[in-house]
């Protein structure tokens, strides 16, 4: 639990934050000009002790405080990340698995990898640090166990090895990537929010539907996405953008587990929409190895899928509860953009061009962050100054501390994973389930993937994700791009998946809603973001990918997925023009899988459906038929 510090605290975890921005900015620019391990042993020489300063151990009155055992915490980090910058030069020059692992050493990793448990457990919850302990007892001991999951054995010198004294544990490249990609685009996102840049997203969705039938929720579909596009983190994008639509859509009639459950989904789907998808996009272009480009050009056409599909619910659901225009208070577009819009363009602008000539990501990002300091030195009003400076360098580090301890457990996870060959005969059982079945092999891949997501945000899910699974689902023939693609959706999904999901449960908190059951709405609007997965697994036409496109697509795509989306949204209202019975609710929602189905037979009797609920609930009568209006 964060501790919010204050005072003296406050300020010293602020002006270390500040510093070790300015240490990840040198490395971004200049590279690691100490070596690789150095640089994030010095890394986490800091984020480890503002960790345990900033998120306490438990919620009673002495957790709350600072006390002994944060100090303790804090020595043993210090000492154990300050033996390897101190010998750095030892470390680099011995020979992993053949140089003897000394008394000390050995000692030191062990401490090493405690502190990182711990720091996980305060700042990501319980669950990622007991699948970090898990795993490592399961390689300590695992060859005790029966021969279905036992394995050879690998005792605790090359443990500490392999977490500690290489790059393939603690210091391994989910770190890596936090520091090169991650940073630049929470630096990106705290830029804009210092800027004032995230209102005048909210002020563009006013005037643009601020006019329309259950405005406030449409309102938060739009700014939520662009909100979510610049930060990435589904929990504080929630929380930006329901505070002031929530209340505003319970105000008008939606009901408060509604209400709340919109601001969750669109916190978490707006990592899924092109061009900047959230910070974790990135890392997926990084482990793929194709520019990031590529991965916009993946993602485009589910993320307008699933768009589409809840914008239609949402229009449902405002007709389902006779939401009518409630006249938002609204600014004209010269004054949004006098107000800082254009500086989010232009520097969106910046990042994706140098994004399309294949610049680096983590520069491309730092050159969008540049033009977005000018811009706000330039105008006139709400100016940065060196105090403004100094607050972003401060949330920015301290911000990338709570991602870089949940990316250091990943490394711990992976690297035992991947060294041990473990995430293989994970594959390997995966492939044995769903030998006969695609669709088992999807549908195991998925449910493991929501589970390990649960504990841990979209980066280090996704990167322990395609660890374990991605090997699987190819060696089923599911193609690269797919696979990828396919482990990032679930990944994201955490957010709003109970029990753990945590911008349902910041949306509730904000609607004075059970979180649990706005937890279950959440699901039940956001569903098509678990379904779309399966859709482009069968056929890979949907990433874009040219190869797969014919004109036969463009035909399904236009006669079949989009009313098929139309079909099942309204199943999931159980509206269209009017309520619709349970019988009719079922054969939408099931009419509407089918004609997003791949085969043709199976789509026809989707459309079959389609028609069946378009006659049902007079379509033509209400929106073709218009009777003319009297002279």
């Amino acid at each position: 639990m964060n501790r919010n510090l204050a005072g003296i605290p406050g300020h010293i975890m602020s002006v270390i934050g500040a510093l070790l921005s300015i240490f990840v900015l040198s490395i971004v620019f200049a590279g690691p000009l100490l070596g690789y391990t150095v640089s994030l042993a010095i890394f986490l020489f800091f984020a480890l002790p503002m960790t345990f300063m900033m998120y306490s151990g438990g919620k009673s009155p002495f957790w709350m405080k600072i006390n002994i055992v944060d100090w303790i915490f804090t020595a043993v980090s210090v000492v154990s990340i300050g033996y390897l910058i101190v010998n750095a030069n030892h470390i680099l020059t011995r020979i992993e698995y053949v140089s003897e692992i000394s008394a000390f050493e050995f000692t030191m990793g062990i401490l090493a990898l405690v502190v990182v448990l711990e720091a996980t457990r305060r700042a990501m919850g319980t669950a990622m640090a007991v699948i970090a302990l898990v795993l490592l007892i399961y390689v300590a001991y695992g060859n005790h166990l029966p021969a279905v999951v036992s394995h050879s054995g690998y005792d605790w010198d090359w443990i500490v090895d392999t977490m500690y004294l290489t790059s393939k544990g603690i210091f391994g490249s989910p770190l890596w990537v936090v520091i090169t990609l991650a940073f630049p685009f929470i630096l990106y996102g705290v830029i804009l929010e210092e800027l004032g840049i995230l209102r005048t997203f909210l002020d563009f969705a006013n005037r643009l539907l601020g006019r329309t039938p259950g405005a406030p929720a449409k309102t938060a579909i739009v700014a939520g996405t662009m909100v979510g596009m610049a930060s990435g983190l589904p929990m504080s994008t929630t929380y930006l953008i329901g505070y002031p639509t929530i209340p505003e859509m319970k105000k008008v009639g939606y009901p408060g587990r509604t209400a709340g459950a919109i601001a969750a989904v669109v916190g978490t789907a707006a990592q899924l929409m092109p061009p900047m998808l959230g910070v974790a996009a990135f890392i997926v272009a990084q482990y793929m190895g194709v520019p990031y480009i590529k991965v916009c050009q993946y993602t485009l056409l589910p993320a307008l899928m699933f768009y589409f599909a809840f914008y239609c619910t949402i229009n449902f659901e405002t007709r389902k509860w006779n939401i009518q225009v409630h006249e938002a208070v609204t600014i004209s577009y010269g004054k949004i953009m006098a107000n800082g819009f254009y500086i989010f363009i232009v520097s969106m602008i910046v990042l994706i061009y140098f994004l399309v000539i294949f610049y680096p990501v983590g520069l491309s990002a730092l050159y969008a962050c540049a033009t977005a300091l000018v811009l706000g030195l330039l105008r006139k009003h709400n100016r940065l100054n060196l105090k403004s400076f100094y607050t972003i360098l401060a949330k920015t580090g301290k911000t990338s501390v709570y991602i870089s301890i949940a990316c250091a457990a990943a490394g711990v996870i992976t690297g035992l994973l991947v060294e041990t060959g473990l995430n293989l005969k994970f594959a390997n059982m995966v492939i044995g389930l769903g030998r006969d079945s695609l669709f088992i092999a999807l549908f195991l891949s998925a449910l493991a993937i929501l589970v390990l997501s649960m504990g841990m945000p979209s980066i280090p899910a996704y990167i322990t994700g395609i660890a374990i699974f991605g090997p699987a689902l190819m060696k089923l023939g599911i193609i690269a791009p797919v696979a990828h693609i396919f482990v990032f959706y679930y990944a994201t999904l955490y957010s709003i998946t109970p029990p753990v999901a945590f911008a349902s449960y910041a949306g509730a908190q904000i609607a004075g809603e059970d979180p649990m059951m706005t937890g279950l709405v959440a699901c039940k609007l956001g569903i098509m973001t678990y379904i779309i997965p399966f859709l482009f697994a069968y056929n890979p036409a949907l990433l874009l990918i040219a190869e797969y496109w014919d004109v036969w697509q463009v035909v399904k795509l236009i006669f079949f997925y989009i009313p098929g989306l139309v079909l099942f949204a309204a199943g999931l209202s159980g509206f269209w023009t009017k309520r619709m019975g349970w019988q009719d609710t079922v054969i939408a929602l099931a009419g509407g899988v089918l004609m997003l189905f791949p085969l043709f037979v199976v789509q026809f009797f989707g459309l079959a459906a389609f028609i069946y609920i378009f006659i049902r609930q007079d379509i033509y009568q209400t929106y073709l038929r218009r009777k003319p209006v009297a002279a």
